[in-house]
């Protein structure tokens, strides 16, 4: 493609392509331009910096993300809306690996506006968490608990680090943890409000 008809949002797809490609969370414009089939310098014309590129490409993963979130949870509750979030999020994470990695890299480069733009994250599993009737900073300690699981899964078995027992199902380990996670969260909720969660037997 030459530099004529280029545009940002052709610039930000083809940066999108090569990151899901390549699984890293990073393109530089050198690579792009010549993805582009054009020289470098015609890319500022479209773009103000690779920070302004960074940017857009982050919007696009978040997007992403939440909505391959609310796709999986829509119409349920509790329980079941906490086993498909988990569902959803692997799922994402292990299929989109650059846009993934690029999402959990942005807050440990200090930038507010990144991280402003990386709120929405936090919407669909605080929403299925208030569900449950847990106060506004139970739901904050729940969620990071909740959101470390899925994360520690994901990196864990990113790094090679599950080669040991590589005979045992990966998959029923995470939905172990799910379960873990559940078994702590009702037994949260119970200490909390005193009501027992409706999935608990009498003792």
């Amino acid at each position: 493609m030459g530099a004529k008809g280029l545009t940002k949002e052709i610039i930000v797809a083809e940066a999108v392509s090569c990151i899901e490609n390549t699984g890293q969370p990073t393109v530089s414009l050198h690579e792009l331009a010549r993805r582009l089939g054009i020289k470098t310098p015609s890319l500022y014309n479209h773009i103000k910096n690779t920070k302004e590129l960074q940017y857009e490409i982050f919007q696009y993963a978040i997007a992403q993300f939440v909505a391959n979130q609310r796709d999986a949870t829509e119409g349920k509750q509790k329980d079941e809306a906490v086993r498909a979030f988990a569902h959803a999020y692997y799922t994402f994470a292990t299929e989109h690996r650059g846009l993934y990695r690029l999402i959990m890299s942005i807050p440990s480069e200090e930038d507010e506006r990144a991280k402003e733009m990386a709120l929405p994250l936090l919407d669909t599993v605080v929403a299925i968490l208030a569900d449950y009737g847990l106060s506004e900073e139970s739901v904050a300690h729940w969620q990071r608990v909740f959101r470390a699981i899925l994360h520690g899964f994901i990196s864990q078995e990113d790094l090679g680090y599950f080669y040991y027992y590589d005979a045992v199902d990966l998959k029923k380990s995470r939905a172990i943890a799910v379960d873990c996670f559940l078994d702590g969260l009702h037994a949260g909720i119970q200490r909390e409000t005193g009501i027992k969660h409706e999935n608990q037997a009498d003792v």
